[in-house]
C-alpha cells in the first residue's frame, strides 16, 4: 500500500510539473492528494485508529485504505495526456474483465474503447475503472460479512457442544450412549463390559470422534477451494465451522440411533462400532455445510481470476467475433451504422454469388444452372384494396389449374426451353453422349462428331427459340444459361 501510494503521489506531482493542468484539473490534483494521504494514514493504523478486535472484525483499516486508493485512482484519468490516456486502454479492459461478471454491458473491449474521440474516451475510461473498483469493494464487503457470519455460527456451535457435555458429565444418564449388545454385554463409547452404565467420559470421547470426522470433512473442502489474495479467511472460517458441527451430529446421531429413528438399527455390537458411527456422524455433516461451501466458493470466484469473471474459453480453431465498426468522428461513441461504401460493397458479393459459374467436370452443363433474379413486379392498380389482391390471387390460380397438359408445356418450354427426350425443360438440345473433356467422343452409330464448347450455342449464332430474357414474359423468375459472352 505504501509503494502504491508513492507511485500515485508522483504521477501527480509529474502532471503538475508539465504546466499545462487547466484549473478544474488542479482541483482534481488536490482531492487525489487527499485520497492518498487517507490511505497512507489507513494503511499505517494512524487514522482511523479502532481497537485491534473491531478492526478485524469490521475490516475499517482495509476497507478505508482500499477505497481512498480505488478513488485516486480513478481521478488519475483526468490529468492523463492523449498519449497516457491511450495507454491505459489495456490495463482498464484487463481490470474490467478481472471484476466485472463477463456478461455485464459495461464491459468494453480494447478496438471499442480505441475507436472513441477523445472527448468520449476520458469519461467513459473513469467511469469504467470507477464501476470496477466500486465493484471490487463491494465483493469484498460481502465477503468480510459472510466470513462473520460463519464465525458466529462456529461461536454458537463450540457454545452450544460445550454446555451440552458440561450437563451430561454432571448427569450421564441424560443423554445415554450405551448399547446392549448382548443379554450381558454393554457397549459403550468408553467401555464394553457387563452391566455398564454411561459414565460422563462417553460423550467426551463422542465428541471427539465426532469433531475428527469435522476436521476431515473441513479438509477435503479446503482441498476444492483456490487460494485468494483478500485479507478475509473464509475456507479458514468455514473449516472452524465444521469441527464443533461435527460433535454436535456425533451426539445426536447416536441419540438417535438409541431411539431407534433409524429402521431396523437400534443396537450397536461392540465399542468399536459405537466409535465408528460416531465418527461417520462427525464426517456426515458435509452435506449440511456443503451449500456453505458453495455459497464461498462463488463469494471467491467473483473476486478478480475468479472463474465468474473469466471470459469463457474459445473452441479451436474458432476464431472470435470482432467489435462492431464504429466512426472515429462519432461524438456518442456508439456503433454506427454500415457506409455507403459497405453496402455497395455487400451488394456486390451478394451479386457475385448469383453469377452462374463455370461446371466442373462431370458436372451439370451451363444450360441447366439457374440464378435466382428479383422477384418481378405484380401489376396492379394503385388503389388495389387487400381484397383486390386476394381476387387477383384467386383468378390467378384458377387460371393455372384449368390449363391442359398441351398449354402447360408449351408455357414451361416458353419459360426454359425445349424440352429434350427425357422430358427435361432447357436441357442442353444434343442427345448424344456427353463428349470427353479432351476431344470429341465417338459416336458407334457414325463418324465422331467434334465437340461443341457451348452446347446451347452463342447468342449470335443460335439465339434463344423462346426469345430473349427480355422479350419473355416470365422473364423475372428464372433465367438460363448466361448468353451475354
Amino acid at each position: 500500500m505504501a509503494v502504491e501510494t508513492d507511485r500515485l503521489k508522483m504521477r501527480v506531482d509529474a502532471a503538475r510539473a508539465r504546466g499545462d493542468l487547466t484549473e478544474p484539473q488542479e482541483m482534481i490534483a488536490l482531492g487525489i492528494d487527499g485520497f492518498i494521504d487517507k490511505a497512507r494514514a489507513a494503511a499505517f493504523r494512524d487514522d482511523p485508529i479502532p481497537g485491534r478486535l473491531a478492526n478485524w472484525w469490521r475490516g475499517t483499516l482495509v476497507e478505508a485504505a482500499y477505497r481512498n486508493m480505488h478513488s485516486a485512482r480513478s481521478a488519475m484519468f483526468d490529468l492523463y495526456t492523449d498519449a497516457e490516456l491511450r495507454a491505459e486502454i489495456p490495463m482498464v479492459v484487463a481490470r474490467a474483465n478481472s471484476t466485472l461478471h463477463r456478461d455485464d454491458p459495461r464491459l468494453a473491449t480494447v478496438a471499442e474503447l480505441a475507436a472513441l474521440p477523445r472527448l468520449r474516451l476520458r469519461p467513459r475510461m473513469r467511469r469504467l475503472v470507477g464501476d470496477s473498483y466500486e465493484r471490487l469493494d463491494l465483493e469484498h464487503g460481502q465477503l468480510r460479512s459472510f466470513r462473520n457470519i460463519v464465525l458466529m455460527a462456529a461461536a454458537f456451535l463450540i457454545v452450544s457442544v460445550g454446555i451440552t457435555i458440561g450437563f451430561v458429565v454432571t448427569h450421564p444418564s441424560w443423554i445415554p450412549l450405551c448399547f446392549d449388545s448382548t443379554a450381558d454385554l454393554v457397549s459403550c463409547p468408553s467401555q464394553m463390559a457387563k452391566g455398564a452404565t454411561p459414565t460422563w467420559p462417553d460423550v467426551v470421547v463422542v465428541t471427539g470422534m465426532g469433531g475428527l470426522g469435522g476436521a476431515f470433512a473441513a479438509t477435503l473442502s479446503i482441498r476444492n477451494l483456490k487460494g485468494t489474495s483478500t485479507p478475509y479467511d473464509v475456507p479458514v472460517a468455514l473449516a472452524v465451522l465444521k469441527v464443533p458441527l461435527g460433535a454436535l451430529t456425533a451426539i445426536l446421531g447416536l441419540v438417535a440411533i438409541k431411539g431407534g429413528f433409524a429402521p431396523g438399527l437400534s443396537n450397536l455390537d461392540n465399542q468399536g462400532q459405537v466409535l465408528a458411527y460416531a465418527l461417520l456422524f462427525g464426517f456426515s455433516q458435509q452435506a449440511l455445510t456443503r451449500l456453505l461451501d458453495k455459497r464461498g466458493s462463488d463469494l471467491l470466484e467473483g473476486l478478480p481470476g475468479g472463474e465468474l469473471v473469466t471470459p469463457p474459453p474459445i473452441a479451436k480453431g474458432v476464431v472470435p467475433p470482432g467489435p462492431a465498426p464504429t466512426d472515429p468522428t462519432n461524438a456518442s461513441g456508439l456503433p454506427q451504422p454500415a457506409t455507403e461504401g459497405a453496402t455497395e460493397a455487400t451488394e456486390a458479393i451478394g451479386a457475385g454469388l448469383d453469377t452462374p459459374q463455370e461446371p466442373s467436370p462431370g458436372t451439370a452443363s451451363p444450360g441447366m444452372v439457374r440464378a435466382v433474379e428479383k422477384d418481378r413486379p405484380v401489376d396492379e392498380p394503385d388503389g388495389a384494396t387487400q381484397q383486390d389482391q386476394f381476387d387477383q390471387l384467386r383468378d390467378t390460380g384458377n387460371a393455372r389449374a384449368d390449363q391442359t397438359e398441351s398449354e402447360e408445356a408449351e408455357l414451361l418450354e416458353k419459360e426454359f426451353g425445349p424440352a429434350n427426350a427425357s422430358g427435361i425443360y432447357g436441357a442442353p438440345t444434343t442427345d448424344g453422349p456427353v463428349p470427353a473433356a479432351d476431344g470429341p467422343a465417338a459416336d458407334p452409330a457414325g463418324p465422331a462428331v467434334p465437340a461443341d464448347p457451348d452446347p446451347a450455342g452463342s447468342a449470335a449464332a443460335d439465339p434463344d427459340p423462346a426469345g430473349s430474357a427480355a422479350d419473355r414474359p416470365d422473364a423475372g423468375d428464372v433465367v438460363g444459361e448466361d448468353r451475354s459472352s
